[in-house]
C-alpha cells in the first residue's frame, strides 16, 4: 500500500537537514533509529525506523513492532509504504509505519515503543504540545493587518510563515505555484531594500512580545510583482495567501539547534554533538503543531 506523505510529517527532518538519503552514523551495532512526531492536527501518525550499519544504506526494517501508548490505550503501527516529496519535488517511495485513527491530546503522556524479531529494542516518552490558534484581524497602523497568534504550550520554537499560491498558464494547463512572502525589510548600506525572512525563534520569547504580529501590507504586492515577472509572458491567477504557523517542541528544538545552531569558527572542531532522547537507540521523539490559516484573493 502507499500513501502520500505531507510535507509537515517531515518537518524535523528538513529543519535537521535532511535533505540527504536517510543514512545515520553511528557504531556498527545494529542500534535502532527511530524518529517519529506526533502532531497534534491530524489523526494520522508515522514512525520511521532504521538501524545503525556498515554501508550505507542500512537495510530497511519491515518486521518491527511499534506501539504508541496513552493511558490505558495501545496503538499499533502498520508498516507500509508512503511518498515522501524530496529536495528536488520528487515523489520517492519510503518505508514508513503509520497509525490511522490516532489523535494526539496535547498535555497527555505518549509512550512510543519499537521492538524487532532480532532483539532490537527502544522506546520514548514525550507529552505533545497543544495546538496553537492564528487569527485575521484589521489592524490599527494605516498600510497594515494584524495576525493574532496564541500558544497553548509555551515551550519549545516556532516559526510563522507568509505564501502567496497562485495558478501560472504552463503549456495550455494551469500549474499551481507558490511564492514566500517576505516577513519584513529593511535598507543596507546603499540604501536598497533587502528582504527579511521569518527564522525559528523561541516561543517564550515570541510570547513576551505579545500575541499581536503587525504585517505590512507592501510586502504581498512585492511578493506578486515578484510573481508577474516571473511567469511573464504567462497569465497568472491569484488564488489565496497562506500563513502557516508551527510550533517544535523543546525536544525537536534542541535536536534543531545543535545540527543548525551557531559555530564558533575559532575552534579547531567542528563536528556537530549527536541528540537523541530515544532510550536503546538512536533518533527523535517529539511533537510539532500547525495551523494554517488562508486568505482567499479575489480573482
Amino acid at each position: 500500500m502507499t500513501r502520500p506523505l505531507s510535507i509537515p510529517v517531515l518537518f524535523a527532518l528538513l529543519l535537521a537537514g535532511c535533505n540527504q538519503p536517510f543514512e545515520p552514523n553511528g557504531p556498527v551495532s545494529g542500534t535502532l533509529i527511530v524518529y517519529c512526531l506526533l502532531n497534534p492536527g491530524t489523526d494520522t501518525q508515522y514512525v520511521r525506523l532504521s538501524t545503525t550499519f556498515g554501508a550505507a544504506p542500512s537495510p530497511e526494517i519491515r518486521d518491527a513492532v511499534v506501539t504508541l501508548t496513552v493511558g490505558g490505550t495501545v496503538i499499533p503501527f502498520t508498516n507500509t509504504t508512503v511518498l515522501w516529496r524530496d529536495a528536488d519535488g520528487n515523489f520517492v517511495p519510503t518505508n514508513m509505519y503509520v497509525a490511522s485513527n490516532a489523535p494526539v491530546g496535547g498535555g497527555l503522556v505518549y509512550r512510543l515503543d519499537v521492538s524487532t524479531p532480532s532483539g532490537l529494542a527502544a522506546s520514548a516518552t514525550i507529552t505533545p504540545l497543544k495546538q496553537p490558534s492564528l487569527a485575521l484581524r484589521q489592524g490599527t497602523t494605516p498600510g497594515f493587518f494584524a495576525l493574532t497568534r496564541q500558544f497553548k504550550t509555551l515551550n519549545g520554537a516556532a516559526i510563522l510563515h507568509f505564501y502567496l499560491d497562485y495558478y501560472v498558464l504552463v503549456n495550455n494547463g494551469w500549474v499551481l505555484r507558490t511564492e514566500e512572502i517576505p516577513s519584513g525589510r529593511s535598507s543596507d548600506a546603499s540604501g536598497n531594500d533587502v528582504l527579511e525572512y521569518p527564522s525559528v525563534s523561541p516561543v517564550a520569547t515570541l510570547a513576551a512580545g505579545g500575541s499581536d504580529v503587525a504585517i505590512d501590507s507592501t510586502l504581498f504586492q512585492i511578493a506578486r510583482s515578484r510573481v508577474l515577472v516571473k511567469a511573464a509572458p504567462a497569465p497568472v491567477v491569484y488564488l489565496d495567501v497562506r500563513f502557516v504557523l508551527t510550533q517544535i517542541d523543546d525536544i525537536l528544538y534542541d535536536y534543531y539547534y545543535l545540527s543548525n545552531g551557531p559555530v564558533d569558527n575559532s575552534s579547531i572542531r567542528l563536528d556537530v554533538p549527536d541528540f537523541t532522547n530515544i532510550q536503546g537507540g538512536d533518533g527523535v521523539f517529539g511533537s510539532r503543531a500547525e495551523v494554517i490559516l488562508l486568505l482567499p484573493l479575489a480573482r
